[in-house]
């Protein structure tokens, strides 16, 4: 048995979610413990445990639940047991007793998988499941603010890549360069502004960033310290490639309509920066046709202007009637074009809804099939797939609340924290951890995505 203390994380929730790898953000999280106020009450968790060996065959999130969400553990092997026991992780003691069912095998039947459902379960605690034969599991949390101490984290650590003294002239950290740098930025920025259209609720005033207070959501003072570094690589570098013209439009076009009632100096100077960058994609300068279409569609919404509503029906009339799904830029475009206020067409938007739906009933369909409740096919080789399905989900559970398609999302999300072929969790909180690539959370593209399902975790709460 490895003895190992969990020594800041029972004080608060830091060391799961503030142990990254190289120490970076350990002290920090250490000493902001309280702002948190994740600390679980006295007497409940034994400090100093334990903790069993974990078993690959024994399958959770790493991290743990929060206690109205639904609770799946998955099992991988023949033969298995009729039960399953949920462990106190401080004392051993049995909490729970739950049923293994049987999940289906893979298409090659070399692997046979099964699962529990431990959803009673619900007391505030840290946990490990044993099932006889097969061993243990990771442990994890049981606790109701592990979704927001999620989101905490991730905004942190995107608030973290400004440059040093956050100088805009250099913008985020990333490890892309020139023009590539500017398109991962504009991708960033939309899936943030995203966030706030879709769940301004989860946007606050009070991440504890400098900004904080000011009246202003953080995550918008975010998008504003980028935006004004896009502008100036514009200002700079007039032009550039018709993608990332395209890409600089929709950002831009964007982060002006959602705050145009704020500052309406800046709404000015970001509306000009759009449509100069639309005015750089041209034939000779081209950009990917579903990329235009959701640049016109933006500046469409923006300023009811007819020339870019032309544009992007013509091409979203061919999506609709198109097979097979929806390109990420095209869903984009769509949901937008859903959402303006200006004149529309009402058998388009029908259409658009229509197949949409059609697209998400689909992933439910196969996420409810796959041996670990998420598309059939998904392997842990990087987060990208994974988040773009669950933004897709959280998109249209905005539009049309459903049940199951949060059900799904959070099936994705404990796919990422753990629930996976290898165990593997995609975003680091303890030392010696092994992630199957980067921690998604140092990716802003991939961060900000995270931060978005996150969103709608806490908006449905």
């Amino acid at each position: 048995m490895k003895k190992q203390r969990f020594i800041a994380f029972f004080i608060g929730i830091c060391v799961l979610l503030a142990g990254c790898r190289n120490g970076e953000f350990g002290a920090e999280y250490a000493m902001r413990e309280a702002e948190y106020n994740l600390a679980l009450p006295a007497g409940e968790v034994n400090l100093s445990y334990e903790v069993p060996q974990a078993v690959p065959n024994v399958i959770v999130d790493r991290l743990g639940y929060e206690p109205e969400s639904g609770k799946i553990v998955v099992f991988k092997g023949k033969q298995m047991p009729s039960s399953f026991t949920v462990r106190d992780a401080g004392t051993g003691k049995i909490v729970y007793t739950g049923t293994v069912k049987a999940k289906g095998n893979e298409k090659d039947e070399t692997e046979y998988y099964y699962y529990g459902d431990f959803s009673d379960v619900k007391q505030s605690g840290n946990y490990y499941i044993q099932i006889d034969t097969y061993g243990e599991s990771y442990p994890f949390l049981i606790h109701d603010n592990l979704y927001y101490s999620l989101y905490k984290r991730s905004f942190d650590r995107l608030h973290a890549m400004r440059s040093d003294g956050g100088n805009t002239e250099e913008g985020w950290r990333m490890e892309e360069k020139g023009e590539n740098r500017e398109i991962g930025a504009c991708i960033s920025l939309y899936q943030l502004l995203l966030c706030y259209e879709m769940f301004p609720s989860a946007c606050t005033d009070d991440m504890g960033t400098s900004e904080s207070g000011n009246g202003t959501a953080d995550l918008l003072d975010e998008c504003r310290y980028e935006i004004e570094w896009l502008i100036r690589q514009a200002q700079i570098n007039p032009g550039g490639s018709g993608e990332a013209c395209a890409y600089r439009a929709a950002a831009l076009a964007k982060y002006a309509y959602l705050t145009k009632n704020m500052d309406s100096a800046f709404y000015g100077e970001c509306l000009r920066a759009s449509e100069a960058a639309w005015k750089g994609i041209s034939t000779e300068n081209p950009a990917p046709a579903d990329l235009r279409s959701l640049a016109a569609v933006e500046l469409y919404r923006l300023t009811g202007g007819r020339q870019y509503l032309a544009f992007s029906e013509e091409y979203l009339e061919t999506c609709v009637q198109r097979t097979g799904k929806l390109s990420e830029l095209e869903f984009w475009s769509g949901v937008t074009y859903l959402n303006t206020k200006n004149k529309v067409e009402v058998e388009l938007c029908d259409a658009l809804i229509k197949k949409i739906m059609d697209e998400a009933e689909e992933i439910a369909k196969q996420s409810k099939e796959d041996s670990f409740f998420v598309c059939s096919g998904r392997g842990t080789e990087n987060a990208d797939a994974l988040l773009r399905e669950m933004m897709r989900i959280g998109i249209v559970n905005h539009i049309i609340t459903n049940h199951e398609y949060n059900t799904v999302i959070e099936n994705y999300f404990h796919y990422l924290l753990g629930r996976n072929q290898n165990s593997s969790c995609y975003v680091s909180w303890w030392e010696e951890q092994e992630l199957p690539g980067k921690d998604l959370m140092e990716d802003p593209a991939q961060n900000t995505a995270f931060l978005f399902v996150l969103s709608g975790l806490l908006g449905n709460a």
